[in-house]
């Protein structure tokens, strides 16, 4: 009778216990799926705000490009312009002077060259030097000039202004040749005719 009674609580009371455990169960699968919802909310608003940067970036970095291409651009355009000299280099006044002192000083190498081979009153000595001299003359012509038209027409990177003002510098320099020039022809008149002059007044006596 024992055993009857047994097996009659486990059968009524299991089935009880059993289903007293399902709600159980529900709350805390329905607890795990809030905290699971809220999550994803969560991620979703983290994912929504990264896209929106993301938006933001992708904007500036087409700014950005857009400015490199246009300062690339300008860039090139700068180049270009110091690669290309300006017509009115090509047509300065520096320009014309340089041409103009060229042929100054070409000019005045001729007039000394016929003066020594005129003056009889200069040693040999003398007239060797000044012709060393004249022939430094020339190469430094040819420098100059040479060195003005690489300034004015060569496309170097280089300013127009800059340009200029290295052709003026050309310039005070080739000035500076003729003044040389033309200080060795007076120094050659003057001690010829000194020369000249002492010789009279020896042969006088």
């Amino acid at each position: 009778m024992k055993n009857y009674r047994i097996l009659f609580f486990c059968t009524c009371i299991f089935p009880v216990l059993a289903f007293c455990q399902i709600p159980v169960t529900d709350a805390a699968a329905n607890s795990q799926l809030v905290i699971l919802n809220k999550n994803i909310l969560a991620m979703n608003s983290q994912l929504s705000t990264l896209n929106s940067n993301m938006a933001t970036l992708l904007k500036l970095m087409e700014r950005n490009t857009m400015a490199n291409s246009n300062s690339s651009q300008l860039h090139s355009q700068e180049v270009a312009a110091k690669r290309t000299p300006a017509s009115y280099v090509l047509g300065s006044p520096e320009i014309a002077e340089l041409s103009a002192l060229k042929d100054k000083v070409l000019e005045a190498y001729k007039g000394s060259r016929k003066s020594l081979d005129t003056f009889s009153y200069l040693q040999a000595t003398e007239k060797k030097e000044a012709m060393e001299f004249l022939a430094q003359v020339v190469l430094q012509v040819s420098t100059l000039v040479a060195q003005g038209t690489k300034v004015s027409s060569t496309p170097e990177l280089m300013d127009s202004a800059d340009r200029l003002s290295a052709l003026s510098t050309i310039n005070e320099k080739m000035s500076k040749v003729l003044e040389e020039v033309i200080s060795l022809n007076n120094a050659l008149v003057q001690k010829n005719e000194h020369r000249k002059a002492m010789y009279s007044m020896i042969k006088i006596d």
